[in-house]
Formats: C-alpha cells, sequence, structure tokens
C-alpha cells in the first residue's frame, strides 16, 4: 500500500447534482439520478483528487464508501472511472467489488481479503461500501416537495428552523403515501417524487433487526446514526489495514454530520455550515492520535465558496 503516511486523509464530498437538486425539490430518502451536470461534476472531482495525489504523494483511495441512495452510487463510480480504479472490462467500464452494509462483523470479514490481497491485483481495485447510516437527512413529508411550496407553507422562521437548526425536525413521513407501494397505481396528489418501497430497497437490512430507519429526522438524528459507523467501520478499518486514503460519497447532511463529529463542531456553528455538490473536501486525519482531526480543505476552495452560499438560498431562489 505504499509508503506508511501518519495522517489518514479522508476524501469527503457531497454527490454531483440530481435531478431534484435541479428542480429545487427536497430529496431525502428518494432515489434521484445525477443530471449530466451531476456527471460532470462528479468527473471533475475524480480530476482533482488524482492530480491532488500525484501532487502530494498521497495513494489513491483504498476504500471507498457510499449510501444506499443511487446518487452517490453514481457519483463514486463515476470517479473511480476517473481514477481507472478497479478490474477494467471490455467496455473500458472498471469494476469494483461492492457490499451493502447491514452487518458490521459480516462487513469486515468481506473486505479483508481485497485490502489484504491488492498488491497481487494486476489493476488496483477496491472494495465499496454501501449504508444507510450515510444516507441523506430524512425530510419526512417535506420529501418530493418543491421548496419554494414549503417555504410560503412554512413561513421563513419556521422553514428555516426545520431545515438548519440542529435539532429541526420535519413532520414525520406517511409512509403509505410517500412511499413507492408493491402495486403502485400513480403518483399520489402533492407526491411526484416518491421514496423507494423500502421492504425491497433495503431488503438486507432488514435481515438485522436492531436497526430502526427514520421517518423523518433532524441533523442531531443524523449524526446519532452517523457515528457508529464511523467508529466501527470507517476508522476500524482504516486502523487495521493501515489505510493512508479513502473516499466517502454522501450528502448535504451525512457529510455535515461527519464534519461537527471529527471536528468537534459545536450544534450552533454547524447551522452554517453548507455543502455544496460534487466538490471533494480533504479531511486529515493523525493516526498516531486516535485520529483527532488536523485540518481540512476543498481540493477547489473558490468554486466552494461560491456553491456553499446557493446551497444556502435553496427555497429562495429561482432553480439552478
Amino acid at each position: 500500500m505504499g509508503i506508511m503516511s501518519d495522517t489518514l486523509k479522508l476524501f469527503i464530498l457531497r454527490h454531483g447534482q440530481s435531478d431534484l437538486n435541479h428542480e429545487n425539490i427536497f430529496c431525502g430518502w428518494i432515489d434521484a439520478k445525477l443530471t449530466e451536470k451531476g456527471r460532470s461534476q462528479a468527473q471533475k472531482a475524480g480530476q482533482l483528487i488524482k492530480q491532488h495525489c500525484e501532487t502530494t504523494g498521497v495513494p489513491l483511495p483504498q476504500i471507498g464508501y457510499t449510501s444506499r441512495l443511487l446518487r452517490t452510487e453514481q457519483t463514486m463510480d463515476v470517479i473511480l472511472n476517473e481514477l481507472e480504479i478497479g478490474d477494467k472490462e471490455d467496455d473500458g467500464h472498471y469494476k469494483n467489488p461492492i457490499f451493502v452494509v447491514f452487518d458490521y462483523t459480516y462487513t469486515l470479514a468481506e473486505v479483508r481479503s481485497y485490502l489484504l490481497s491488492e498488491k497481487e491485483h494486476s489493476t488496483k481495485q477496491i472494495p465499496v461500501l454501501r449504508t444507510w447510516r450515510l444516507n441523506e437527512r430524512h425530510y419526512g413529508a417535506w420529501q418530493g416537495q418543491r421548496k419554494p411550496k414549503v417555504l410560503k407553507e412554512y413561513g421563513k422562521e419556521q422553514y428555516m428552523y426545520i431545515r438548519r437548526d440542529y435539532n429541526g425536525r420535519p413532520p414525520q413521513v406517511d409512509l403509505n403515501k410517500e412511499m413507492i407501494q408493491e402495486h403502485d397505481l400513480g403518483p399520489v396528489t402533492g407526491y411526484e417524487f416518491k421514496e423507494p418501497n423500502r421492504p425491497l430497497k433495503y431488503e438486507l437490512e432488514g435481515l438485522n433487526k436492531d436497526i430502526v430507519l427514520p421517518e423523518a429526522e433532524s441533523l442531531d438524528d443524523v449524526v446519532k446514526r452517523m457515528e457508529p459507523f464511523l467508529d466501527e467501520v470507517i476508522l476500524k478499518v482504516a486502523r487495521e489495514f493501515e489505510l493512508d486514503s479513502c473516499l466517502i460519497v454522501g450528502h448535504g447532511s451525512s457529510v455535515r454530520s461527519l464534519l461537527k463529529i471529527l471536528e468537534g463542531i459545536s450544534n450552533e456553528d454547524i447551522k452554517d455550515v453548507d455543502i455544496p455538490n460534487g466538490i471533494p473536501l480533504v479531511i486529515e486525519l493523525d493516526k498516531k492520535n486516535n485520529f483527532k482531526f488536523i485540518r481540512k480543505y476543498y481540493l477547489d476552495p473558490e468554486l466552494a465558496k461560491i456553491n456553499a452560499e446557493k446551497v444556502r438560498n435553496e427555497g429562495f431562489e429561482e432553480n439552478p
């Protein structure tokens, strides 16, 4: 795995623009796809990561993590192809082993062979782990609703409290209306975009009786579901296999949650943290000091600043 470093580099980013981002809709657990712009953002992210690794001598990501939602999976796929990581197929696509995380012990046992045998592969191949714990915050009854419509209905103060306050939580979802049913006859009025059928989408998670999937979340709720995955998988795997870098593709709220945990951001200050689509953020952690936070930086800081401001103003402006 190359020369050992004293720091673990986490390449973290929010997925590229999705078709519901483009429509200014609360997406949450709805399985939106990337737009062409989103794919271009993912390609650019891969180029930035590759350039950074070549310039600094940091190894390319040695393991990948995504949510269970399609837009992060597509973003990861585009980035790994840009990095030329995986076994190259006849169509030029780079393929890597995929694991859905529903049990931590199972996960560590399954990925071990890939991490320990990396040097034996003729081309670099990394395991990609997918977990519901990296999913976007569940926006409850706001899912599938246009942000300007919700703003008008709730008013600016309540809209911003639910959307930005650490403990703000939207009304609970009615899964009979806002989830695709087994024999769905079409959209329910007001819910043109709906969450996938959970028994089908999250069938593996259903094997673990300790997992209770949410029906509405605050950022505090997201942090609480993220912490065990960060400790028991991301950092545990990095420690056990002496990794130098990994790639995490999440969502606005799951990335904010990771930052809050790793950097120790206060409940008040996290309200002012906005995550732009598709721009890699590097977080450096001290391996010798229990992965203590050292520093963070965007690989395109100017564009990150501009796009983060656009995120903050969603609902107050026309569709991007």
